[in-house]
C-alpha cells in the first residue's frame, strides 16, 4: 500500500484552495487516496477524513486554510493539529452554509433538512 505523506496533501489542498481543483475533484481524490493509501502521520489521517466529509460537512476551499495549518504543525504536535481540525468543523455554521448551497449541483444534495 502507498503511503500519503504531507506534501502531497499539501499540493492537493492548495490546489483545491486555489480553484484549480473542484470540491467535488478534491473529494473524489481523497475518497481513492483513502482506499489505496496509508496516511504517513495522525495529522494526514485526520486531514484525510475530513476531506472525504466534504460534500456531508458543507466543506469548501475557504476551510482549506485551517487543515494547512494543521499539517504545518510538527508530528510532535499531533494532538494540536487534530483539536484545531475538529474544534473547526465544530464551529461551522451549517445551517447558514445549507442555505447558501442549496443550489449548488454538488453540494445541493446534502443540503437537505
Amino acid at each position: 500500500m502507498n503511503e500519503l505523506a504531507r506534501p502531497e496533501l499539501i499540493e492537493k489542498i492548495a490546489a483545491w484552495q486555489s480553484g484549480q481543483l473542484s470540491s467535488e475533484a478534491m473529494w473524489n481524490w481523497a475518497l481513492e487516496q483513502r482506499a489505496q493509501c496509508q496516511p504517513s502521520d495522525v495529522a494526514v489521517r485526520d486531514t484525510l477524513d475530513m476531506l472525504c466529509a466534504i460534500p456531508e460537512d458543507l466543506l469548501l476551499p475557504e476551510d482549506a486554510e485551517v487543515m494547512l495549518d494543521a499539517l504545518a504543525n510538527s508530528q510532535d504536535e499531533a494532538d494540536l493539529s487534530a483539536n484545531l481540525l475538529w474544534n473547526y468543523a465544530d464551529m461551522i455554521d451549517q445551517n447558514a452554509r445549507r442555505q447558501a448551497l442549496i443550489s449548488d449541483p454538488f453540494y445541493g444534495p446534502y443540503c437537505g433538512s
